[in-house]
């Protein structure tokens, strides 16, 4: 017998026992000393393909890899040991680059697109066994994983979305992984103890200089630098999340195979902020996502095409976004916002989200579509003011429709590939169909609704109150169901510096809007509503003075069939309204902090003065909101189109109130019409200036307030103060100017009753508190 052969089958048996599975109490007691050390050198690797295939459906990763970020061969260094009982694992490498060249689904021509990922990772794990029982499972304590230094580049038709000073660290102590039994089997599921998760985003830029995928690609080191806008923001986002609670694993979708998530997760003490010149921060974050039902994802296939769904027939996201600053970290804060959503399935009212291949038809191969459906019920959102809380109450929304992405450019600069100048190339027209540079959310026959049952003050479950009429003059509407088609294009930075600047087409139909509306429905309604908005190089930046909407150029069209009074579908008509603007560098202006000390019913800067000219003296305190918002109506100088005397171009400031129609058709009745208003500054060595324009400043706070209930010729004081919804308004413009005043008789034209009006000088002043009547 020879030595070497009985030897070599020696070593490979006591091998194969200790590579014997270690149950969980023989884990929980290795020792070892030393450790063992590894240092790799790789140039990486690579598959052609990497499939995930489920139901006979397939999502494929195509030509992936993972290399060396600079040279040909990547090292890392990790160490293994046992300490106190744990298994220590210790990981860090030189930089890598995650790459997938195209995202696909069954074969299909379409993609989702390409990326690429430069990282660096590093980890520490401490592991023993036991898990949430300390009996099964894996304990997790004084870990952490680490990716620094990333760049993230998303491909779309040879354009970039990219991703600048990535980093994240996770802590993960007294955490647990397990296998439990789930409610339709077994779970894989992770307890999250303590965690905390830090991220930072240094910067989201687009590159839309068309790259060629065969030249060498562009990387952090040597970026491309031939679009103008390449070296501009979005922004910088910060976060520090402390995170506990579980999330489970398990198989099985919403039919057939698939896979499960359930979350239960909560976070406390957390920070999130957005940076611009100025800051948008929540100093402690907090809250709760929680599905019993779980999240399915499955892959399915319809008459359009291959998709990936996710849906969940129940989700409560409970969050509360405390110490809310806009703008100047040591300006008055605008309190605590609050909201408390809860989606759930309703007969055909469903929250799904099906992600196709591909976008808009006319922006290439690749991107991606969207089907959507949602429906969330008695949901509500919150404001606190200084210990004061106001709730939006009883909210309601649900809808479908379909949303496409895509990194798009526009060939206004001249043809070049991969942009699109559509049927209609003149972006000066409500009916352009072409691209704009940037990124592109397309919007497709979203129908869809939202209600208030109203407003709470003080606690939950307050009577409810009226208070949301208020918000009218922002468009924001008590209740609103509607039709929605358009697009919007986001450009990095803003007016100055980062921020967001965008172009934007909007055409809402078939809506139907409340003015004002009671519990029973009854109000005042915008029937049979179609509304067309069109944004032109406009911007939003967070400066040291709030959130900065700049409107650039703005034209709509409201057309409103049936302004109703009563029923929202049979109550009495007052007629048909239409509201066209034209508007050159308007502007709306958001930021922390109320009204502060003021004097209500009166004058005076202190409350000596106030009472002494008749009025009454209150402090709502340092937070609250602050809105202003400016208009300038732009004078139409020519006329391009009539109808019956009537000029009908789009870009126009125009009102048209018209009754006694025949069979309620447009233009079968009499018509008033306010033509051709604008603002203007009123300077008489300079009658063109017009930068003033029409103002309305709000302060919002929840507020106590003085009020008396009225018996008879008496007038009982309420006591305590009752808390309400408190509006401090100011309306102020320099001029308004109308060209002329027309009556219209749907046979015999238009016929100018006045020409040439102008109101002057106006600064009108306004407090109102709305409180429970009981």
């Amino acid at each position: 017998m020879r030595p070497a052969p009985l030897l070599f089958g020696m070593l490979l048996a006591s091998q194969a026992q200790a590579m014997e599975a270690l149950d969980d109490s023989t884990m929980a007691s290795v020792s070892g000393q030393g450790g063992i050390s590894l240092e790799a050198s790789s140039k990486g690797w690579s598959a052609s393909n990497v499939s995930y295939t489920q139901d006979g459906r397939s999502l494929n990763l195509r030509d992936v890899s993972n290399r060396a970020a600079t040279g040909t061969t990547g090292t890392s260094q990790s160490t293994i040991d046992v300490q106190g009982g744990q298994l220590e694992v210790q990981h860090s490498s030189t930089p890598q680059v995650l790459a997938v060249n195209n995202i696909e689904m069954d074969g299909s021509s379409k993609s989702f697109g390409s990326f690429r990922a430069f990282y660096t990772l590093g980890a520490t794990l401490k592991l023993k066994g036991g898990g949430a029982s300390g009996v099964s499972g894996i304990a997790v304590n004084d870990s952490r994983l680490s990716l620094s230094d990333v760049t993230f580049y998303y491909r779309d038709n040879g354009f970039d979305l990219i991703v600048k000073g990535l980093s994240f660290d996770t802590y993960l102590n007294n955490a647990y992984l397990d296998i439990v039994s789930g409610g339709s089997g077994q779970e894989v599921k992770l307890n999250l103890g303590d965690a905390r998760f830090i991220g930072t985003v240094g910067g989201i830029s687009l590159d839309l200089a068309h790259g060629d995928p065969t030249v060498s690609p562009v990387t952090p080191g040597a970026p491309d630098l031939r679009d103008p806008n390449a070296s501009r923001s979005f922004g910088k986002l910060n976060m520090d999340l402390r995170l506990g609670g579980s999330l489970s694993v398990a198989s099985g979708g919403a039919s057939g195979d698939g896979i499960r998530v359930r979350p239960d997760l909560n976070i406390g003490s957390s920070l999130f902020q957005y940076q611009d010149e100025g800051i948008l921060r929540a100093e402690n974050f907090s809250g709760t996502l929680r599905s019993l039902g779980g999240l399915t994802i499955d892959l399915a296939q319809d008459a359009g095409s291959s998709y990936a769904q996710v849906a969940f027939q129940d989700l409560k996201l409970n969050a509360t976004l405390g110490g809310l600053i806009i703008g100047n970290p040591i300006n008055q804060k605008l309190g605590s916002l609050a909201i408390d959503l809860n989606f759930a399935d309703d007969g055909a009212k469903q929250n799904w989200l099906k992600l196709r291949p591909g976008g808009d038809p006319n922006s290439g191969a690749k991107g991606l579509t969207a089907d959507v459906s949602w429906n969330m019920a008695n949901s509500s959102v919150s404001l606190t003011d200084n210990g004061n809380s106001m709730w939006f109450s009883g909210l309601r929304t649900n809808g479908t429709g379909q949303l496409t992405l895509d990194l798009t450019k526009s060939c206004a600069g001249g043809v070049s590939t991969g942009c699109y100048a559509g049927t209609q190339s003149d972006m000066g027209k409500g009916n352009y169909n072409g691209h704009f540079d940037g990124l592109r959310l397309g919007l497709s026959n979203i129908k869809g609704g939202y209600s208030f049952d109203g407003l709470r003050v003080g606690s939950a479950d307050a009577p409810l109150q009226g208070g949301t009429e208020l918000l009218v003059l922002m468009e924001i509407f008590p209740a609103y169901d509607f039709t929605l088609n358009g697009q919007i294009t986001l450009l990095p930075g803003g007016g100055s510096g980062d921020g967001v600047r965008y172009n934007a087409d909007f055409v809402f139909s078939d809506a139907r809007a409340a003015i004002t509306v009671d519990e029973t429905g009854k109000g005042l309604w915008l029937a049979g509503t179609t509304y067309d908005m069109h944004f032109r190089d406009g911007s939003v930046d967070v400066s040291n003075n709030g959130i900065e909407l700049r409107k650039g150029t703005y034209w709509s069209k409201l057309e409103v069939s049936d302004l109703r009074w009563g029923d929202r579908a049979t109550g009495t008509s007052l007629g048909r309204l239409v509201l066209k603007r034209f508007e050159l560098g308007s502007t709306l202006a958001v930021s922390s902090g109320g009204a502060g000390a003021l004097c209500v019913g009166g004058s005076g800067p202190n409350a000596g003065a106030c009472s002494a000219s008749g009025g009454r003296w209150e402090d709502r305190g340092n937070e609250g909101v602050s809105v202003k918002l400016k208009n300038v109506f732009v004078r139409d100088t020519a006329i391009d189109s009539t109808t019956n005397g009537v000029a009908t171009d789009e870009k126009r400031n125009q009102i048209v109130w018209e009754t006694n129609r025949v069979n309620g058709a447009a233009g079968t009745g009499s018509q008033l019409v306010v033509d051709n208003f604008s603002t203007s500054d009123g300077n008489p060595s300079d009658p063109n200036a017009n930068t003033y324009g029409f103002n309305a400043d709000l302060n919002l706070d929840v507020a106590p307030t003085k009020v008396c209930t009225k018996n008879g010729g008496n007038c009982t004081p309420v006591s305590p103060d009752p808390l309400g919804f408190a509006v401090n308004g100011r309306i102020h413009f320099k001029e308004i100017n109308v060209d002329r005043l027309q009556h219209v008789h749907p046979t015999g034209g238009a016929v100018t009753s006045m020409y040439g009006i102008k109101v002057q000088n106006a600064d009108i002043s306004a407090n109102l508190t709305a409180t429970p009547i009981n």
